[in-house]
């Protein structure tokens, strides 16, 4: 009967260990195909103790088919007749029950400010860092789905 609750519990923390969510949410109309630019800058919201999350996925955003640029070659791409996005990039971590990490990404377009997509991720695991870990994992093929490679 011990044997049977040892392995009941480690099935459970296997599954724990590896649980995580994702969910794109694309504007009405939108032709994403159009946006090869993207801007960083402070489009971050959370928890400050947070940022090294918030660059982890801005890196994971930089490994997708946009081209990150700077507020000014964006106004020139903006010109050329392209369109650029921005990110507002907010990350949860509860820090209680075995924690449990959620990053939102809203982009939205860098010149009339609409809102076009929103990615969400969440994980779950054995600590906090894992937790973190998984959530980026997700957010990153999230973000490949919708931009490509």
């Amino acid at each position: 009967m011990k044997t049977l609750k040892f392995l009941v519990l480690l099935a459970i923390a296997i599954v724990m260990q590896a649980c995580s969510t994702s969910k794109a949410v694309i504007s009405h109309g939108v032709d994403m195909s159009k946006y090869t630019y993207v801007v960083f800058g402070t489009e971050s919201t959370g928890d400050r103790e947070l940022d090294d999350i918030i660059m982890a996925v801005e890196n994971e955003i930089a490994t997708t088919n946009l081209t990150v640029i700077s507020n000014h070659e964006a106004w020139l791409k903006i010109s050329q007749g392209m369109s650029v996005l921005t990110p507002n990039i907010h990350v949860l971590t509860e820090k209680w029950d075995g924690g449990h990490t959620y990053i939102t990404i809203t982009f939205y377009d860098f010149e009339t400010n609409q809102s076009i997509a929103v990615l969400k991720s969440s994980g779950i695991g054995l600590s906090i860092s894992q937790d973190q870990d998984i959530a980026i994992e997700a957010i990153g093929e999230k973000l490949k789905d919708v931009f490509g490679e």
